[in-house]
């Protein structure tokens, strides 16, 4: 398991596409959330920054979902699946070393991400900022809120990896993880089931799992379930995606 995860770790590391996605998923939040920080004269508190970094967030995780597709969908274009299949006659090792890497690797960066935003965020605004303190207006604490941003990120890579041994295709694989979040979830709750007069907003995924990290998730808007019941049916779906795709890596020819 260690050897696999080491040549997982060189895949990972040595592409460039992994390199720039990488980049632009760690500096794009930063350097927005100093730009708003030092533009802004509106005052902030904890949740109000929270806010600000997880609503940005949201690309990185979805740069980071379309890194473990590529990881996983690339190794069906160009073949490279074959030798490691044939050095690791058990398919699921190196599977497992895959993702195992992906998700370290996501973790350590968005840790590394939210750190900086927030030190940086609030070392520029007036006032005093905890992590922990609920918010004025009966919001979540900003550590809620980072937990919400980690699992909906760490989600979304594992929906990736999924994507990545479903379709088998990069371009397709990777336009099928950012359309559904950001056109085809709107399209059915926003037009079809707002036409019919149906909630079933509230039973998308990703609806679900991209508001885990507002520290004012409205816990009564009839589209959003609670924190941790959205959390949970988010995280079935992405369970559910990624045990198709290994089954079908599994069973079927590399």
């Amino acid at each position: 398991m260690i050897d696999a995860i080491r040549s997982e770790w060189i895949k990972l590391s040595t592409l460039t596409v992994n390199k720039v996605l990488y980049g632009i998923a760690f500096a794009f939040p930063i350097v927005v959330t100093v730009l708003v920080a030092s533009l802004t004269s509106d005052f902030f508190d904890s949740g109000d920054v929270a806010d600000l970094i997880a609503g940005l967030a949201w690309l990185t995780a979805l740069l980071f979902g379309v890194v473990a597709a590529i990881g996983m969908a690339g190794e069906f274009n160009y073949n490279t699946i074959r030798p490691t299949f044939a050095a690791q006659p058990k398919r699921m090792t190196p599977l497992l070393a895959k993702l195992v890497v992906q998700l370290v690797v996501t973790a350590v960066l968005l840790a590394v991400v939210v750190a900086v935003s927030w030190l940086a965020a609030t070392s520029l605004l007036d006032g005093t900022f905890s992590l922990t303190e609920d918010g004025r207006f009966g919001e979540s604490s900003a550590l809620t809120a980072f937990a919400g941003t980690a699992a909906l990120t760490l989600g979304v890579a594992t929906v990736g990896f999924g994507v990545g041994n479903l379709i088998r295709n990069t371009p397709a694989a990777v336009a099928a993880l950012l359309l559904w979040p950001l056109v085809i979830e709107n399209i059915l709750a926003r037009l079809l089931f707002a036409a019919l007069d149906l909630e079933w907003g509230r039973y998308l995924p990703f609806t679900q799992g991209l508001t885990l990290g507002i520290s004012d998730r409205a816990e009564d808007d009839s589209e959003l379930m609670s924190r941790l019941g959205g959390g949970v049916y988010f995280y079935a779906f992405v369970i559910a995606i990624t045990i198709l795709g290994v089954i079908r890596t599994h069973r079927s020819d590399a």
